[in-house]
Order: structure tokens, then sequence, then C-alpha cells
């Protein structure tokens, strides 16, 4: 586990440091304040900056991860990662781990420089390559302007380094083969505000349907509905397609998997999606957690989707799990419900650490307003539920 996090020139992070990070850990803030912005960081980190994750972090804020016709005047890709939105002039690296300089991911604009190398090969005949080498712009020389063929991002964790050349990157997420891989890939989920497609949701479920955490699921789901039995993933019924206003049918891109559940006192399967947003967000918790194991869990806004009432009831699930499968969790919210109900689990599951850091601008003038991260362990937790502070 992370025993604490250094997130610099990230974004609205540009030198953000958690001193002390728990097994289970809530991230509160104003809108705005950058708690998306760490989940983010979590999973860069937790891949080792797989290229699909750039590419997908990149397209779900509309912003460019690759070149093309189009492109505006010196716009290039994966820009807006960098604090201020531009890739920094010195060479400054996005820098993400722990606080002791070990094993942190590191992601820096280079440019690519293309020269001829000459070898003698066993013949004794002289072979001319093309090699490529990547600088810093501020190390490019001016006799080698001429040698720069094209720009990228180049990324290193622990002993190994590779590189996302501009120009290689069509446009289509993680089409193209990248370098070697980097140290320290943990498995990672990810659980947006949205929810996650049925048919991703599927997929989870077939690794877990005849295992031990079948059971495990099927109980977690009678928390929100006790009159639950059983679940299944089947293939989608086309009689759902839209009607268009001509008259005429137009099918509609759709899963081509949904859940089923079977009710007690109900001879016939109900929709899933028909019971509320509640079972399907709780399912979803679920299922992204067995995948975790190992690594880490993400979760942005914990609540939704939650009604306050069973939100101890999911915690204290978190807390078990997390403890089973060592998962380290981040999650973030707005609600003060979701902090209190994460108060008292975390004191209830003294064995499992859990820790609340609130993100927000220091108000000190030295600081010159940078996010900051203020953290609350559980023996502070306990005092803010007690005297009904406000953290969030």
């Amino acid at each position: 586990m992370l025993q604490s996090l250094v997130i610099k020139n990230y974004r609205a992070l540009e030198d953000f440091q958690v001193e002390k990070l728990g097994r289970v850990n809530l991230v509160v803030g104003r809108n705005n304040s950058g708690k998306s912005t760490v989940l983010e960081a979590l999973q860069l980190y937790a891949t080792s900056g797989h290229r699909t994750v750039l590419e997908q972090i990149a397209a779900d804020h509309d912003e460019r991860f690759f070149l093309d016709d189009e492109a505006e005047a010196g716009e290039l890709p994966f820009e807006h990662l960098f604090t201020g939105r531009r890739f920094p002039q010195g060479g400054d690296a996005i820098d993400i781990g722990e606080l002791p300089d070990r094993q942190r991911l590191t992601i820096q604009h280079v440019l690519i420089l293309e020269y001829e190398e000459q070898t003698v090969d066993q013949d004794g005949a002289t072979v001319t390559r093309n090699r490529r080498r990547a600088v810093p712009p501020a190390q490019l020389a001016d006799e080698e302007i001429d040698s720069l063929v094209s720009q990228g991002l180049l990324l290193h964790k622990g002993q190994k380094s590779t590189l996302l050349d501009f120009q290689k990157m069509n446009g289509l997420i993680g089409s193209r083969m990248r370098g070697p891989e980097l140290a320290d890939t943990l498995p990672c989920s990810y659980i947006p505000t949205r929810f996650v497609d049925m048919d991703e949701l599927a997929a989870e479920w077939d690794q877990v349907a005849l295992t031990d955490h079948e059971e495990t699921l099927k109980s977690v789901l009678r928390i929100i509905a006790p009159e639950f039995e059983d679940l299944a993933f089947v293939s989608k019924d086309d009689r759902y397609s839209r009607r268009e206003p001509s008259g005429n049918w137009q099918r509609r891109r759709q899963a081509q998997r949904t859940a089923k559940v079977r009710l007690q006192g109900f001879e016939e399967p109900v929709p899933l999606n028909s019971m509320g947003d509640g079972m399907l967000r709780l399912l979803q918790l679920v299922l992204k957690m067995f995948p975790a194991k190992g690594g880490v869990l993400l979760i942005d806004e914990f609540e939704n989707g939650l009604h306050y009432s069973v939100q101890k009831k999911v915690w204290d699930l978190v807390f078990e799990l997390a403890e089973r499968l060592d998962i380290q969790v981040f999650a973030t919210t707005h609600s003060w419900d979701c902090i209190q109900t994460f108060a008292q689990s975390a004191l209830d599951h003294s064995s499992t650490e859990g820790v609340l850091f609130r993100v927000g601008k220091s108000a000190r003038k030295s600081d010159a307003g940078k996010t900051i991260a203020t953290v609350f362990d559980e023996d502070r937790l306990y005092q803010i539920t007690e005297a009904d502070i406000e953290v969030r």
C-alpha cells in the first residue's frame, strides 16, 4: 500500500502531498478542488501511465490526445494534464508516488531527435542505422534543431522507461502497440460518477460467477433489497428499440447483455434497472472490488445512488473486503452523511485504518494559494463526528 502520496505538476496539483494514508481513504473538498484529479493521478500511478489510461483520461475531459490536421496551431496532445495546461518550458515532469522517492511515476514532455549511427557487423562491414533519442526541450541544442522529427511523452518508473511518440498516435484509444511496460503495475478498478456500461459489468460478473465471491456479492445486494434471491446476466432483448418520429423502428446501440434478478414472491425475473439506482450502484461497486485484489480501487462520489440509511452498511462492506482482498481504497464525496458513516465504520473496524483528507486551497500567503491536503486520522474523525465539525 501507499503510505503517503506526492503529486506534482499534474493539473491543479502543482505540489500536493498527503503525509499519511490508510487502507481505506475518503477524499473530501469543494467542487473543483481537485478530488477527482487525485483519483486520476492514482489511476496513472497504479497502471504505470498505461497509454490507454492516459488517452481515456484526456478523452473524458474532451482534451487532445492525438495529432491531426484540424489541431489548432501549437496545440499538442496531453498538454492539459500538466499544471497550467501547457508543457513546462523547464522540462518539469509530472511526478506521482510516495513521499520517499522510490518507484515514482514521472511523465515528461520531450522532443524526439533522429540521428544516424554507424556500427561494424561481424563481417567487418559498416552498417548505418537511424536512431532516435528523446530530450527535454530545455536541453535541445541549436545544432540539433534540424534533427527534430517529433514530440512525445517520456514515462519512467523504477528502472524502466517508455516513449509515447505523438506521430504514432492516431486517435483510436489503445489502437497501437506501445513500448515496454513499466515496473510495478498494480490491479486497478475505477468507478466513475456515471454508471458503468452493462457489458463491462457482465464481464466482471463472469469472473465472479461460480466462485466463493458470488455469494458475497448476493449478500451485499440484500442490503438494499432483502427480497433479492439471485442474479444473472442475459442477452439483451432487441424489442425495446425506439420508434422514430416517422413511425419507423430504429435500433440504437445497446448493451449486448443486461442484468435480471429473482425476487421473493415473483415468478418471473425482473430487470435490475427497474429496481432503482441504488442496486445498480451497489452491484458495480462490489463487482469492481474483486478485480482490484492486491491493488487499488478508486470510487468517484461514493454516495451516488446510495441512500444515507444504507451507507454505513456499504462502508462496512468496503472495509471488510479491502482487508480480505488486500485492496487500498480511495473514494471521494460531497456528502456529510457519507463522511459520518465513513468515520463510524473506520472506528468500528479498528484493524483496518481509515483516513480522511480534505483537498483545498491553502490560506497561507507563503503557499500562494496552492492546493494542499489536510489529514484526519481515526482519532480526529471521531472528534469531528462528535462535534459535527464541517470538513467538506
